[in-house]
């Protein structure tokens, strides 16, 4: 305790110091900062006195607000007395000289302000009257331009140069002008305005050891001068402080040391008697291979140390006993789980089985290619579910009537993806045979009684399910070329000559829609010989990939499409495919993707031959 009670006094002394002589170097810190702050004033008025007086084109400025310039003056002037008695409020005697020649400067200033706004520059002062009567008499007296011309350079070189030789040249020429006898008689006011301009810039700055720029120069450097003694006088004070509390600092610091030393060395070896016991006990704990306590009781200290070797041993056995009954528990659990995991892998082989087996029916159910050809020249399929099976399906129908015959087409995007949309897809790919079956040809009433039925049969009364489907569905004559659309919320495109002509279905699915709805409409056209038709579910324009992580976009399909339809089927498909292909990258799949181009295979007629035209205007009935 002794110790300790000598130490904290050591600590008490070196704190109490060190607060004394920081205070003191803190007070001399803060009076440099003051006069650091004050000299910065003093600077920057003076760089802005000597930016009006060097800048010939701010007397103009200064003639036409001369009191809002000395009122701005007026006010640094007030700051800076501010700052000065801030400064330099030890010393009353140094504050009152600072603030007479701070009066002396604000004098001298609003003279030379009263000069330069006496004297102007462009449309005010004795400038501006001066160009004033010259323009005059430019415009009375135009045979005197050169003249005019000559008296003009003399005077733009003299106020800007402020040389008495180009004065003189003035004087001299009109003294010559009016020898002549022809000079107009404004020209003796203009001289006289030009010397009153002359008078003022001497008074400012030509008049030897006082003219006003020099008294002012002269003031405000002696101003700085006297700033720069005093703040070398802080400096050396401050420094004195601080040679001081460093001295002070290692005399207090040089007992503390051997206070600490002394200190430690009784703490220590006590420490170190009490730890070497507490060692020689953990040892001979471990020898003995973790038996009974009482054993090695008697050897411990009867002190915290002690304690604290006892609660570690009890600590010890217990952990090893946990250790063992979570080594049992983690091995039956690993157990179990490889059980479980054998049954997962098999559940899922299982279920890959069911929908590849899934995938292969779904296919079997679609248009097969052999059917696709022998109604259209080229058939260019993109099918491909997200996940095996999907809820996108495509459906043809031929029939012949009024003896000519006809192609049904229809391209679907139902709810979803995966085995709910495959299910849909059955069932929409069922009804529409069911509808065929039934005579319904027309695709706008083929939609019309599809979206009933599929309503009918995955709605009840207490539930009404937002499940349904997108579907576009044409109808095409082979002999006739006409070419009957109907479609929800899916498009069919027409490439023809550069050019994609869109037929646009119902904004209404086959499905629940809260949107009031009556009945499709149908669309029609004529198409020509080398027309190609496109359709396509949303899982193509929706793809997202490249950097940007943007869709494909109806627009860059377009773009392809318009770009290259020109060229056959083969190419114009294989060149979508590969920038669709790039497009996705090693990007996930967004959703179940149909691509179709169909080139219509044509009834021969004499027409057709002859190559006479078909209407392109598309009728909305």
């Amino acid at each position: 305790m002794v110790v300790l009670g000598g130490f904290g006094l050591v600590l008490l002394i070196f704190a109490s110091m060190s607060w004394y002589f920081n205070r003191k170097m803190h007070e001399k810190q803060a009076l440099l900062l003051k006069l650091d702050n004050l000299s910065t004033q003093i600077q920057d008025h003076k760089d802005w006195m000597e930016h009006l007086t060097n800048q010939r084109f701010l007397y103009d400025s200064i003639a036409k607000m001369e009191y809002e310039y000395r009122r701005k003056n007026s006010f640094t002037h007030e700051l800076i007395r501010q700052e000065v008695s801030n400064v330099f409020f030890f010393d009353k005697k140094v504050e009152r000289d600072f603030l007479s020649t701070l009066d002396d400067l604000l004098l001298t200033e609003d003279r030379i302000l009263n000069d330069l706004a006496k004297i102007g520059f462009k449309e005010f002062g004795y400038i501006g009257k001066m160009r004033e009567v010259i323009h005059h008499i430019e415009e009375e007296f135009p045979q005197f331009d050169q003249q005019i011309l000559s008296l003009r350079r003399h005077e733009k070189d003299y106020i800007m140069r402020n040389d008495e030789n180009y004065a003189l040249s003035l004087h001299q020429e009109i003294a010559d002008w009016q020898a002549r006898g022809n000079c107009p008689s404004e020209l003796t006011q203009y001289l006289q305005y030009f010397d009153s301009v002359r008078n003022r810039m001497q008074l400012l700055f030509a008049i030897p050891n006082r003219n006003h720029y020099s008294s002012w120069s002269l003031n405000i450097s002696n101003i700085q001068s006297n700033l720069r003694r005093f703040r070398g006088e802080f400096i050396r004070e401050s420094y004195a402080l601080s040679n001081d509390s460093l001295s002070m600092q290692y005399i207090i610091s040089g007992i503390a040391f051997l206070a600490l030393i002394l200190g430690s060395v009784y703490i220590v070896r006590n420490i170190t008697i009490q730890v070497s016991r507490l060692q020689r006990s953990m040892n001979e704990f471990i020898s003995s291979n973790y038996q009974a306590y009482e054993s090695i009781s008697h050897q411990l200290p009867k002190n915290e140390i002690g304690q604290i070797s006892i609660q570690f041993l009890k600590m010890a056995r217990k952990i090893k006993w946990d250790v063992h009954l979570l080594e049992d528990r983690v091995m039956r659990r690993t157990t179990a789980l490889h059980e479980k995991n054998i049954q997962l892998e098999k559940q899922h082989s299982e279920m890959m089985d069911s929908l590849r087996y899934a995938q292969k029916l779904q296919e079997s159910l679609l248009v097969s290619r052999k059917q696709l050809t022998q109604h259209f020249e080229q058939v260019h399929v993109h099918y491909t579910p997200k996940n095996l099976v999907g809820g996108d399906f495509y459906w043809m129908k031929s029939f012949r009537e009024n003896g000519s015959e006809k192609i049904l087409f229809a391209l679907a995007d139902c709810t979803g993806h995966g085995v709910p949309g495959a299910l849909l897809s059955v069932l929409g790919m069922n009804t529409l045979d069911e509808l065929f079956a039934d005579g319904i040809r027309k695709p706008n009433e083929l939609l019309d009684s599809l979206r009933k039925t599929i309503l009918r049969r995955i709605s009840s009364e207490e539930e009404q399910r937002m499940d349904g489907m997108d579907i576009a569905i044409f109808c095409m004559d082979k002999r006739s070329r006409e070419l009957h659309f109907s479609g929800a919320q899916m498009p069919l495109w027409i490439v023809r000559n550069s050019e994609v002509i869109e037929l646009n279905g119902e904004r209404v699915p086959i499905g629940f829609t809260y949107m009031n709805h009556l009945e499709f409409k149908s669309q029609h056209l004529i198409l020509e010989e080398e027309d190609k038709l496109v359709v396509f579910t949303d899982g193509m324009v929706d793809q997202f990939g490249m950097e940007s992580n943007k869709k494909f976009g109806k627009k860059q399909l377009r773009f392809i499409l318009s770009r290259a339809s020109d060229q056959n089927g083969s190419v114009l498909y294989n060149r979508l495919m590969n920038q669709f292909s790039f497009w996705k990258g090693e990007g996930e799949q967004t959703d179940d993707c149909t691509f179709m181009i169909l080139e219509p295979k044509f009834v021969k007629t004499r027409n057709a031959k002859n190559g006479s035209a078909h209407e392109v205007a598309v009728v909305v009935d």
